[in-house]
């Protein structure tokens, strides 16, 4: 529905006047666009003054769509755009009742080579392929903070039996069924789910408002395609989703705890101290059934990709952090000993009286030490991967992009389709004093096999004389030479995977005048676009393409040119005419590496949510502790314990975990980053990362965690230190 308000009914002849434009609704809203105001639309590399005919209203289904797009008449257009007599595509409508193949047979027939015939669900298909390994990669990690918050609920539960043991008892005593108190727990477990995903929804909802506009953002660096976003909402089928899932996770966190509580025994459990020492496990089962977990691991690892997918790269990922959490109570049991052996001899302070603790309830803190484990593996693991992959991208920026200065449309490293600059560019810009040589690129995107990739056009011979590509094997120079006489093109090293090709094969390229057959001569690293990338000498480009048109204009200067003057002499002859930006080397590198660190922006969210439920996880063992051993707590202050010192022994134990999910963690992280650089990132998107470790960077979050983790214990701290000494010491 067209809004209109200057005409009482349709105008159609005015509609179709040269200068008509028809703006979405909401992006009119958006920029204060009102009908019958005069806009600049910049289109390639002119300007053309256009003006509101109306205001484009959606409505049902595809009414946020149609929002926001901009309308012309396809003549006007033509007219406008300087492309009389060209199309970008025909949408036919079929009638009723005819096979649609049949129809697309026929239409194929009466067509010129180069041109496809597709459904229109069919691109949906494409943008969903783009786009499923970035979304399983959040989706992962989004799982692994549910792993977290599992632990939680765990603990959560496990506290809440252990504070009412005695209540259980007298339940028990008066003839409640073990079954009657598992029910009881069950309930709290099912509300305690209820709850959590109550405000996980609210929580959501406040995160993906925040969210969303960096995630469109990021998806159009990715995958170069436009991204409009509404308004946050969530659909039933999500809410819906959400709820098994926060239910499930509830429900199967308490099984641990509702066993525990259906076993009580009433005679234990209204003694004096209840139950004070866990069960000791044997060792050397434990640690065999890790290791075990562990090889299980290795050969996931070595697995291929399902449909292109890490499949078991993640089952690999899983079992690695179910392998490493096992040995938590191995490690928290070794961790007395080792305190021991540190200690001066004869030592009994506060260090010794938490240490012993954690010896004698292991398996009570193992379970926080495991959410604390996968909190920092998490960490870790993907901030040695960002790492990794931006130290990879920095060193291949400096090797490859040597060009001094870049001329581009202002558009250009937006979210979507670049502008276009005119191929006489090139011209205009020769015989600028301390300019050496000027290249020009073309990028454009095809179909080859069905998807997407990149295809792009430059001057080799200029390119390999001044700059060069990483290639899996031969020398630069010599390759690009050898491809610019023979009409050869190199490939990226992800559409070489993408496809199975390699260096000398033979492929056949789809173009507007036929398929055109070329060798490959040669493969380079490329981390510009995670499709793939096929790249030609500019005259071949021209010949199947027809298209003159230009990306960007690279410039290499001389040696002793002065960088401002060259500046200043391009923008007066470019002045007035073509609306460019000038980007040096430098800029141009900081801001690829800007997008980078904005592409990965939204992992960190999901890192700091899984450490948050992992400190909580801590806070609820060491609650649990001062609630198991309120007596023993109380009977130190009676003989002469300050409150001081009974903080500083939970505030020990504190660290103490810490120190035990810690060195888990750091292990985990390591061999969990190795598992997304060389197994899950190469699967997902192809690309090569050389590993990178960070010392630097390591400590920080180690002293981070180590940090939290004792401001963690500080609350329980202060409870055990206030402890009322007369109700602990009923029993004593």
């Amino acid at each position: 529905a067209v809004e209109n308000p200057a005409a009482g009914e349709a105008d159609w002849e005015r509609y179709l006047e040269p200068d008509a434009i028809f703006i979405g609704g909401a992006f009119a809203r958006r920029y204060g666009i009102v009908t019958g105001v005069l806009i600049d639309l910049e289109v390639g590399s002119r300007i053309r003054h256009l003006t509101v005919r109306g205001i484009i209203e959606g409505k049902g289904p595809t009414g946020a769509a149609l929002e926001e797009l901009a309308v012309m008449d396809i003549a006007a257009a033509q007219l406008k755009f300087d492309r009389l007599g060209q199309l970008d595509r025909i949408d036919v409508i079929t009638e009723p009742g005819r096979a649609v193949e049949e129809i697309g047979v026929r239409i194929r027939e009466r067509l010129p080579s180069g041109l496809l015939i597709k459904r229109p669900e069919q691109r949906n298909v494409q943008i969903e392929r783009m786009t499923r390994a970035f979304r399983l990669n959040i989706a992962s990690l989004s799982a692994v903070a549910l792993l977290v918050g599992l632990f939680l609920v765990y603990n959560t539960m496990s506290f809440a039996v252990l504070r009412r043991r005695r209540e259980i008892g007298i339940l028990r005593s008066l003839g409640m069924l073990p079954s009657g108190i598992g029910g009881l727990f069950l309930v709290e477990g099912l509300l305690l789910g209820i709850v959590g995903w109550a405000i996980g929804v609210l929580g959501g909802m406040v995160l993906a408002r925040v969210a969303v506009g960096m995630m469109a953002t990021t998806s159009g660096d990715l995958y170069d395609i436009a991204v409009q976003h509404s308004q946050a909402r969530i659909p039933m089928a999500v809410a819906a989703q959400s709820f098994l899932i926060g239910i499930s996770v509830a429900l199967f966190g308490s099984i641990g705890p509702i066993r525990e509580a259906s076993a009580v025994q009433p005679v234990r459990a209204l003694a004096p101290k209840g139950y004070e020492v866990d069960a000791i496990k044997p060792v050397l089962p434990t640690v065999l059934k890790s290791a075990a977990l562990f090889i299980v691991a290795g050969v996931a690892a070595l697995a291929p990709p399902v449909r292109g997918l890490p499949i078991f790269g993640y089952l690999s990922a899983f079992l690695l952090i179910a392998s490493m959490a096992m040995l938590s109570p191995v490690v928290i049991r070794a961790m007395s000993p080792c305190v021991r052996a540190v200690l001066p001899k004869g030592y009994r302070g506060v260090l010794r009286i938490a240490a012993d603790e954690l010896e004698r309830a292991s398996m009570r803190n193992a379970v926080a030490v495991s959410a604390l484990m996968v909190g920092l593996a998490l960490m870790i693991g993907m901030g040695i991967l960002i790492q990794s992959f931006r130290q990879t991208v920095d060193t291949w920026l400096d090797q490859t992009v040597k060009a001094d200065m870049i001329v581009a449309p202002s558009t250009w490293l937006g979210s979507g389709p670049p502008g276009l600059l005119p191929g006489t560019l090139r011209q205009r810009l020769e015989g600028i004093p301390g300019v050496d040589a000027i290249d020009s690129y073309r990028d454009v995107r095809m179909e080859f096999r069905d998807r997407p990739v990149a295809l792009v056009a430059r001057d080799m011979l200029i390119h390999a004389r001044h700059s060069r590509y990483l290639f899996l094997a031969g020398e630069s120079s010599a390759i690009l030479t050898h491809a610019a006489g023979s009409d050869e093109v190199i490939i990226s090293e992800t559409f070489a995977n993408q496809f199975g090709l390699t260096q000398g094969q033979r492929m056949t390229l789809p173009t507007p005048r036929g398929p055109l057959e070329v060798r490959i001569s040669g493969v380079f690293y490329d981390y510009a676009t995670d499709g793939g990338k096929v790249v030609m000498d500019r005259a071949l480009f021209e010949r199947f393409w027809e298209d003159r048109y230009v990306t960007v204009v690279p410039l290499y200067l001389a040696p002793d040119a002065d960088l401002g003057r060259v500046r200043a002499e391009i923008q007066s002859r470019l002045a007035g005419e073509v609306p460019v930006i000038l980007m040096t080397n430098m800029e141009l590198k900081r801001e690829v590496l800007r997008i980078f660190d904005r592409t990965f922006a939204v992992t960190y969210a999901l890192e700091f949510i899984a450490l948050l439920v992992a400190l909580l996880a801590i806070v609820n063992a060491l609650l649990s502790g001062i609630v198991e051993r309120q007596g023993e707590l109380a009977v130190i202050r009676a003989v002469g314990g300050m409150p001081r010192q009974i903080g500083r022994i939970i505030l020990w134990e504190s660290c103490l975990l810490g120190m035990a999910g810690i060195l888990l963690g750091v292990v985990a992280g390591v061999l969990l980053s190795l598992l997304l650089i060389h197994v899950i990132n190469k699967q997902s998107f192809g690309w090569s990362v050389v590993f990178y470790l960070s010392p630097v960077a390591l400590l920080k979050a180690i002293g981070l965690v180590l940090i939290t983790t004792v401001l963690a214990g500080y609350g329980p701290a202060r409870r055990a230190a206030h402890l009322p000494m007369a109700d602990s010491l009923r029993y004593e």
